[in-house]
């Protein structure tokens, strides 16, 4: 935002210059408080930090929060693994680490504890869907900076906007109007102020009535350039527990299911080597924090005209047709892991709750063995070749999968009993006879 309000297109060097760009940012505090970690005067802005609208409403602040990890957003109530309040030695930087996580990632957490709006619904996470430069954080955010100021080139009437949510007093009563906001705006959710105690830092806190931003009904679809959107435009897209996984990812390349955000198109100027598509989140749970996941898939830039929209696409289209094949190895699996656990019956009951714990373990484990390889040269081949020659040998490879998945638990499953060795020999026997067909259909396509 700094950039595109100042005209200019590449990012500066030297402090300096990142100071002056960024002063241009908030004028009305030429002395640089709005970027300040902490200013005394509550009345006005200090980073990530609103102001209050007057004096007497700093007695709203009554929470006292003595360590950066109480403030972040990690949720560590029960005390467990993670300890609460540990961090009693923690240095500016830290605070400055809470205060971003907690501000731009947070959602709702009990009443007057509001979350961001770039996410869909308070208890959904924020992710990030991007194309990368792999290898270090400074040349991706140097890559996102550039896509960013490109894509704004021509739009002076849309950055008139207020650009910092931090910048104008809050009261915790009243919400900001989506409407007035830069595309480009970094959100806040909390009324925090840091403060100086001695020689250490700590922070003063205080709850809310609305949230900082009127746009629940959006359900995160707010321009957010990291932010995908599922594929009926109806919300932001919200990942699981289960991660990143290569059915997740297949969905976030598969356009009908996810529109991509602007940071995960490839760009003419991107570098031809070292890219990669990388999905990121912190996800949140209710009451809880189920897991920070990421998964960065490379690939090298392609010649021709498929760069652009158009190889994404294309990893999409194979990635769906990987993932449709995984997915009919995994029931082939499934339906002889339900017949060993049953003792080989002539009619398997599909809908045995007992059997469908007994098999999640083994099944999770074909998963497991497939994203290991998913994304292996011949995705790659077949990504480049497109005449489906890869398909079968993919098929082959999951079917070795699934038996020797199969084997294992064959193997590790009770023999006490005279009938488990004809439920071994019924249960393989039923394996075999659908991965044969899963593979050989492909002889006659």
């Amino acid at each position: 935002m700094a950039l595109i309000r100042a005209g200019e297109r590449e990012l500066p060097d030297v402090e300096e210059d990142w100071r002056r760009l960024l002063i241009g940012l908030t004028p009305d505090w030429p002395e640089g408080e709005a970027w300040s970690l902490v200013v005394d005067d509550w009345t006005r802005p200090a980073l990530l930090q609103p102001p209050v609208k007057q004096p007497s409403d700093v007695q709203d602040y009554k929470n006292r929060v003595i360590t950066p990890d109480a403030l972040d957003m990690l949720v560590t109530a029960k005390n467990h693994d993670v300890k609460q309040g540990r961090m009693v030695h923690a240095r500016e930087e830290d605070w400055l680490f809470a205060l971003v996580t907690l501000q731009t990632y947070e959602g709702f957490l009990g009443a007057g504890n509001y979350g961001i709006s770039r996410m869909n619904g308070g208890f959904a996470s924020r992710m990030s869907l991007g194309v990368r430069p792999l290898g270090g954080v400074s040349a991706a955010f140097r890559r996102d900076v550039r896509r960013l100021v490109a894509t704004a080139a021509g739009e002076p009437d849309r950055r008139s906007g207020l650009p910092l949510l931090w910048l104008p007093p809050w009261d915790g009563t009243e919400s900001l109007s989506f409407g007035a906001l830069d595309p480009l705006y970094v959100d806040i959710c909390r009324r925090v102020r840091l403060v100086r105690d001695g020689e250490r830092l700590t922070a003063r806190t205080a709850g809310s009535k609305a949230a900082r931003v009127a746009a629940a009904e959006l359900k995160g679809r707010t321009g957010d350039p990291w932010a995908p959107i599922k594929g009926d435009g109806s919300a932001s897209v919200t990942p699981t527990a289960a991660g990143f996984g290569y059915r997740q990812i297949t969905r976030l390349l598969d356009p009908e299911e996810t529109h991509r955000p602007v940071l995960a198109q490839p760009a003419e100027d991107d570098d031809r080597e070292g890219l990669g598509l990388v999905a990121t989140a912190l996800v949140r749970g209710q009451g809880k924090t189920e897991g920070w996941h990421r998964r960065a898939i490379a690939f090298s830039r392609s010649t021709g005209t498929r760069w652009k929209q158009e190889f994404l696409d294309q990893m999409g289209r194979i990635a769906k047709r990987r993932a449709e094949d995984a997915g009919k190895a995994k029931g082939a699996l499934r339906r002889a892991l339900f017949s060993l656990m049953q003792g080989g019956p002539d009619q398997i009951r599909l809908d045995d709750v007992s059997s469908e714990r007994k098999a999640g373990p083994w099944t999770g484990r074909f998963d497991v063995e497939v994203d290991r390889i998913f994304f292996d040269d011949s995705f790659w081949a077949e990504v480049d070749e497109e005449d489906g020659a890869h398909r079968q040998p993919w098929r082959k490879r999951l079917r070795d999968i699934a038996c020797e998945v199969f084997d294992e638990a064959a193997e590790a499953a009770p023999r006490t009993d005279v009938r488990r060795t004809r439920a071994r020999v019924r249960a393989r026997r039923l394996l075999d006879g659908q991965l044969y067909r899963f593979v050989e259909e492909m002889n006659g396509q």
